[in-house]
């Protein structure tokens, strides 16, 4: 209590000094030798409150009993206590002391502890209802704040009785469902206005009838009509309270709803868009046979996307070659497609790019001219895509192969009779300018030989733990297979991957090209 301030108001500065030696470490005393001068301080907004008034009852000008009236008729000090301090002791002395609003009475001289005792137990009551009141200011400003919140809210908010009769209804609900307050009076009379889907209306009576436990949420979407009969949908969450109401927090989901229809729209439309991409994207892919008695081929491709940056082919370059490669542009999806695709079309339109006919005959341009061409044609500058490319021609007359590796993963050799090996000959990728040339590699194919030439989308490929597929594991299924047909190799790499994968989409295009030598051509 030592904060709290007593205010002494006597005519004797005597006794007001006896007082204040008795009142020592109560609180904050202050002494006054009129009423007036007390009345005028307790008004001023710029002193600090007073807790505690000790009035004496006779005095000059204006006597105690009128200024304990007219501080309990101001409403910024009516619960200040006072006590009123005197000489008289008569029955008529204290009715009027306490008409006139005092709290206590104690006659003059007081002793210390019975005046330490009243003014003690003034001062805790002063306490408790300053705590109170401003308890209550607290409250109000919390209603005020969640009458703003449910004023200004979107959603609607109601609570139902056991009964089905709603006690109370925010102004969201109006807003959400356009209907007047008197709409609201049974859950009965509100499903048959409101919702005029006889499913929607009967699972929602169910709910009011049934309600979830308390502590549990349910959520549920519902179609219903607004008051012009324009059909809308709500989101309603329920639950209950220990009480046994049920609260009912209402979201207009019509503008959400009818987003998310557009939005499935427009992806059904790009993915439309993207299967067409795909399917030439496919088309562009070699077709499945044999490329007359010498030679042949198997491919597998699994994009990790609808379209990918993976393309390959195998293709006549005249009557005695053929040529043979595997790209794999940097990204996923629609822009490097785009930029296989242009790439496609410069190997394959550009006939200049891959023979030259200048002379009458044609004559195969050597690979690392081929890949230097595409460098200086598909700058990163351009397309802001690189590109890895394997390329490679092959004399079906001899078997001579002449190829070159624009950062490629290094295709296999695999001979008929002899241990598999990488085709080590390897450059910098397609794009980057002012790196050295690419070396070009040779090689001579046996009667049953194979290459195998894979992207780095086979030994990325992960299982559910994110352990690689590898190129060991690669390795080994490839020299198991060494002894087989093209097909079944291809096929069986394939298959171990999606097995490996556990049937998981891969995180790259994962793309396998095989070509078998079967014999020179005549």
């Amino acid at each position: 209590m030592s904060a709290m301030r007593i205010a002494v108001v006597d005519d004797s500065e005597t006794f007001r000094a006896y007082l204040q030696g008795l009142l020592a470490g109560r609180g904050e005393l202050s002494a006054f030798d009129t009423a007036g001068d007390c009345l005028v301080a307790l008004a001023d907004p710029a002193q600090p409150p007073v807790d505690l008034v000790l009035m004496d009852l006779i005095m000059p000008v204006m006597d105690g009993l009128e200024a304990t009236r007219r501080i309990k008729a101001d409403p910024a000090t009516a619960d200040v206590p006072v006590i009123m301090v005197t000489v008289s002791d008569d029955d008529a002395s204290l009715s009027e002391a306490f008409a006139a609003g005092a709290m206590d009475y104690i006659q003059k001289p007081p002793r210390k502890p019975e005046l330490l005792a009243r003014v003690d137990s003034a001062l805790r009551l002063k306490a408790a209802i300053d705590a109170r009141k401003a308890r209550e200011r607290e409250i109000k400003a919390e209603k005020e704040y969640i009458a703003a919140i449910l004023e200004y809210s979107h959603d609607g908010i109601a609570v139902a009785g056991p009964d089905g009769r709603f006690t109370f209804v925010s102004p969201g609900m109006e807003r959400i469902f356009g209907l007047p307050a008197d709409t609201y009076t049974t859950a009965d009379r509100w499903l048959d206005i409101v919702f005029p889907d006889l499913a929607a209306r009967d699972d929602l009576a169910d709910i009011f009838h049934q309600r979830p436990a308390p502590g549990h949420v349910w959520r549920r979407l519902y179609p219903f009509a607004d008051k012009n009969g324009q059909r809308r949908a709500c989101q309603i969450h329920f639950s209950t309270m220990p009480s046994g109401d049920l609260i009912l927090n209402i979201q207009d989901m019509t503008l959400f709803e009818k987003q998310k229809e557009d939005l499935v729209k427009k992806h059904n439309r790009h993915q439309k868009d993207l299967d067409a991409a795909a399917e030439i994207q496919q088309s562009l892919l070699p077709r499945r046979f044999t490329m007359s008695d010498a030679l042949r081929f198997a491919w597998e491709f699994v994009p990790c996307h609808n379209i990918g940056g993976d393309i390959f082919n195998v293709f006549p370059l005249g009557p005695h070659h053929v040529g043979l490669y595997m790209l794999d542009v940097s990204g996923h999806g629609v822009a490097s497609s785009l930029v296989a695709h242009s790439v496609y079309n410069f190997m394959h339109y550009q006939r200049s790019t891959l023979v030259d006919r200048s002379g009458g005959a044609i004559d195969v341009v050597p690979p690392e001219t081929v890949l230097s061409r595409l460098n200086d044609e598909f700058p990163f500058t351009k397309f802001q895509k690189f590109f890895t490319i394997f390329y490679m021609t092959i004399d079906l007359r001899t078997g001579r192969a002449i190829y070159g590796n624009a950062g490629h993963p290094a295709p296999w050799h695999i001979p008929a009779d002899g241990p598999m090996a990488e085709l080590p000959e390897r450059g910098p990728i397609i794009g980057l300018a002012g790196l050295p040339p690419i070396p070009p590699g040779e090689l001579l194919l046996a009667p049953g030989d194979k290459l195998l030439a894979i992207s780095d989308g086979l030994a990325d490929s992960r299982d559910a733990k994110g352990e690689s597929f590898g190129e060991e594991r690669i390795a080994a299924i490839a020299a198991a297979q060494a002894q087989e047909p093209v097909d079944v190799l291809v096929t069986a790499l394939r298959r171990a991957a999606d097995d490996f994968r556990q049937a998981a989409p891969p995180r790259d295009d994962l793309s396998l090209l095989g070509v078998e030598f079967i014999r020179p051509k005549a």
